[in-house]
């Protein structure tokens, strides 16, 4: 048990600490250091720009809502099916393997049927924490999207107005 909170604890701080896509170290880009603080004040505010709706009329809002809900549901039920579909997979074998037209005495099919009917289970709630993380308030790639959309209207913005001084 003590193990177990251990490393859910080591979980929960190594997920908060994760950092933006424009300060990862694989992050090969051409913003500059200034730009990335801009990006860094956006990130730090309680509510992102990104997720602002309220420019938007409300059944647009509902709409965006409703899809976000459906995608969230699906993505959600792929782990619980194929945990269902194993299990049944692992039961099937395990039945067959006692009362089939020719039972079989080894305990490896039996326990090959057993990891069938466990394993998915013991996994799910990994796959399931995975895929909320995903779909969470914070969605990194709404963020990266939003952030991205910011800094090329910025640069094109710049330009203009560089242009418009000179002519």
């Amino acid at each position: 048990m003590l193990l177990q909170s251990a490393l859910m604890w080591r979980w929960r701080r190594k997920s908060s600490e994760r950092l933006p896509w424009y300060r990862a170290r694989d992050y090969d880009g051409n913003l500059t250091e200034a730009e990335k603080r801009e990006l860094d004040a956006f990130r730090s505010q309680p509510r992102h720009p990104a997720f602002e709706y309220e420019p938007l009329p409300e059944h647009v809002q509902m709409y965006i809502s409703g899809l976000e809900i459906e995608a969230y549901d699906a993505k959600q039920g792929r782990p619980v099916v194929r945990a269902i579909v194993l299990s049944l997979a692992g039961a099937a074998l395990l039945y067959a393997n006692h009362y089939g037209f020719t039972p079989r005495d080894s305990i490896f099919d039996y326990a090959f049927g057993i990891a069938l009917v466990v394993v998915p289970w013991i996994a799910y709630p990994f796959e399931w924490r995975k895929n909320a993380d995903a779909f969470g308030p914070a969605s990194e790639g709404i963020l990266r999207e939003w952030e991205l959309a910011y800094i090329t209207n910025a640069h094109l913005a710049a330009k203009q107005r560089a242009s418009d001084r000179t002519a």
